[in-house]
């Protein structure tokens, strides 16, 4: 089994969640993860725009955007929350200035998390549950032994699951 800590950024959890790493005998917290994750995932390269990212990040309705490099190797982060702080609230309304227009110009690895905390597909539920906690996490990219983005699993992802397959 293959789990690897890189980053640490901070999002907010729900407790529901705690009770995920809570009973490790449990078989539903011992679900590999690799059954619950997104299997389809929305990459960036490196050289995308912020601007480019932002329009990416709410067509396809996400908010962790896992950045690759010219191989297609996980290379960094960027959520939501990275994005908004990075861009002036004032784009796209009448006192948007010039300074602000170039800033959505700023390619995506200048403001993107360096080290992310991934997993495995074979990693348990709970484990990666237990790793979203430790290193307060929104989400965590499934890797393979290449470092090529596999799948996702989210906080949404843990309590989906969580709700539909209740702890005994």
């Amino acid at each position: 089994m293959m789990t690897c800590c890189f980053c640490f950024f901070k999002d907010d959890f729900s407790p529901l969640i705690e009770q995920l790493v809570a009973d490790p005998a449990d078989k539903a917290i011992m679900t590999a993860v690799g059954n619950i994750m997104a299997s389809e995932v929305v990459c960036a390269d490196m050289d995308i725009t912020l601007g480019a990212a932002m329009e990416l990040c709410a067509e396809k309705r996400i908010r962790h955007l896992p950045v690759l490099d010219e191989y297609k190797q996980l290379v960094g982060m960027v959520t939501d929350r990275d994005l908004r702080y990075h861009l002036s609230p004032r784009i796209g309304t009448l006192a948007e200035n010039k300074s602000d227009r170039e800033n959505l110009e700023h390619p995506i690895h200048l403001i993107m998390r360096h080290t992310v905390v991934v997993v495995s597909a074979d990693t348990s539920v709970s484990e990666a549950a237990q790793l979203m906690l430790a290193n307060r996490v929104g989400c965590l990219p499934v890797v393979n032994l290449g470092r090529h983005v596999i799948g996702i699993v989210t906080t949404t992802d843990l309590l989906r699951y969580l709700a539909t397959n209740p702890l005994e």
